[in-house]
């Protein structure tokens, strides 16, 4: 029944693609450069010469909510410039890019009015999202699909309502109100807004709440969490508030500063399971946290990349030594970079590596998260958790585009915002390598100190408002094989 239930998500699929007309092939390697230089403006290339050209006007269209502030902020040429016609060409490629990843658009065009020649005007031609989501919560409460598929049950999920309003007022800003119950408790305000300076270099964003849950993994054992649930109290409760700022000073480059506050109160049954849960085994502890991310992304599309480069950087730092109970003495270091190649038409290949290190007292449970959640992880090891304090992890892909990326319209949806869609499908042969260095938690944990490999194949499929579905068949160095499901880019 298990391995039947893991073939749901490819009916779907099938059915879903069974519902689109009217499909056409245009990839996404069929840029404005290409057709610009293969149709309209070929007599201008013969002579193997660029001509220069000025832009005259930037005209947009399709941008219903969005203001033109906004759009002109990613984009980068602007009205008044003059440049060669081929360095303008690979300009609107770029800027095309940088406005997909917004998360504002569906689609976006670059068009040439090329009538006053050497003047020029450029057509921006966008599809915008649909901004408001009002919606029910029915997820899974477990920290990825595969450990939840181990012990399924409608009593490991969560459910409530999620509203979250993008692109508020046409800039950009995004309000998000999340009241969660059942598996975990959570309720959350949060709002952000990019930019409040003239330049458009500096934003704000502000997030409180509140979670509880009467269920929660106390400790790791054989490199699987094990779980202390109570019937008539939570097992822990936290208030949190963060405040961040955000400075870019270009369209690649984003430094990231966050200030937070966390009042944690852990139920005395789960201490006494585990003493080495909190910092030094206190029922209630509250900290300040501090940190700094740079960025560096020169992606083509942050979703799903296949060209291009990515690097980051954090430091945080939890616990200052300010507050009662705040017994907090940690600081992590993280970064990662990944590259991504163009092979051919239609082969591509990734690579990337994550670190991290720690310092401090590291022996505290709560806040020594390894590998396994989220993207930090070996694939192969999808079941398991690996404690500790530092890690490094390498992946590579090799990717053929078995459907490149199509556009089309499903017949029966009459609102652009969900009526035109974009998909793609890509075959995957993968290896990855990993290790994490424990002092901790390594007694009755096989996977902490040895080195993690894992290899095999599979197939993604990415369609639009950044929608990633990965299944995969993989064997770790152990020799245990298995299918596994993630819902972001690999790499």
């Amino acid at each position: 029944m298990l391995v039947l239930r893991r073939y749901h998500f490819f009916l779907f699929i099938l059915l879903f693609l069974g519902c689109v007309a009217e499909l056409s092939a245009q990839s996404r390697a069929d840029s404005v450069l290409v057709r610009l230089k293969s149709q309209a403006l070929f007599p201008l290339f013969e002579d193997g010469t660029s001509p220069w050209v000025m832009v005259k006007d930037i005209e947009m269209e399709g941008n219903k909510i969005t203001r033109y502030g906004i759009i002109t902020r990613e984009m980068v040429f602007g009205e008044g410039d003059s440049l060669s016609l081929n360095e303008l060409l690979h300009r609107m490629e770029e800027s095309r890019e940088n406005l997909l990843n917004t998360s504002l658009f569906n689609f976006v065009e670059m068009d040439l009015d090329l009538t006053a020649f050497p003047a020029v005007k450029v057509k921006v031609l966008l599809v915008e999202r649909w901004y408001l989501w009002p919606f029910p919560i029915l997820e899974l409460g477990d920290r990825n699909i595969n450990e939840w598929l181990g012990n399924p049950g409608l009593s490991r999920m969560n459910y409530g309502m999620y509203l979250v309003w993008d692109n508020f007022r046409g800039r950009r800003e995004r309000i998000k109100l999340l009241l969660k119950t059942g598996y975990r408790h959570l309720y959350t305000l949060s709002y952000s807004k990019p930019y409040f300076n003239a330049a458009k270099t500096l934003g704000w964003g502000m997030e409180a709440g509140i979670s509880q849950s009467r269920e929660l993994a106390y400790m790791t054992l054989k490199n699987r969490q094990q779980f202390l649930k109570l019937a008539d109290d939570f097992a822990y409760r936290n208030r949190y508030i963060q405040l961040g700022l955000d400075y870019r000073p270009a369209i690649r480059n984003t430094h990231s500063f966050r200030l937070g506050y966390n009042a944690w109160a852990f139920a005395d049954t789960l201490l006494s399971l585990n003493p080495r849960f909190s910092p030094e085994g206190a029922p209630e502890t509250s900290f300040l946290s501090l940190s700094w991310e740079f960025k560096n992304d020169f992606r083509d599309l942050r979703a799903y990349p296949l060209k291009g480069h990515y690097f980051d950087f954090r430091i945080s730092r939890f616990g200052f030594g300010l507050l009662k109970n705040e017994e907090m003495d940690l600081t992590t270091f993280q970064t990662s970079y990944r590259k991504f190649w163009e092979m051919s038409p239609r082969w591509y290949f990734a690579a990337g590596a994550n670190a991290k290190l720690s310092q401090g007292v590291t022996d505290v449970y709560f806040n020594q998260q390894g590998l396994g959640f989220m993207g930090d992880l070996v694939r192969g090891y999808e079941n398991y958790v690996i404690d500790g304090q530092h890690f490094l992890v390498m992946k590579s892909n090799l990717k053929f585009a078995l459907v490149p990326q199509r556009t089309g319209r499903i017949g029966f949806i009459p609102w652009e915002h969900f009526g035109i869609i974009h998909y793609a499908f890509y075959l995957n042969a993968f290896a990855d390598l990993g290790y994490v260095a424990d002092k901790h938690f390594r007694d009755g944990n096989f996977l902490n100190n040895t080195w993690l490999g894992g290899t095999g194949i599979g197939l993604d499929f990415v369609t639009y408002y950044d929608k990633v579905f990965r299944t995969e068949f993989s064997v770790n160095r152990q020799g245990e094989a298995g299918f596994f499901f993630h819902v972001i880019a690999p790499i």
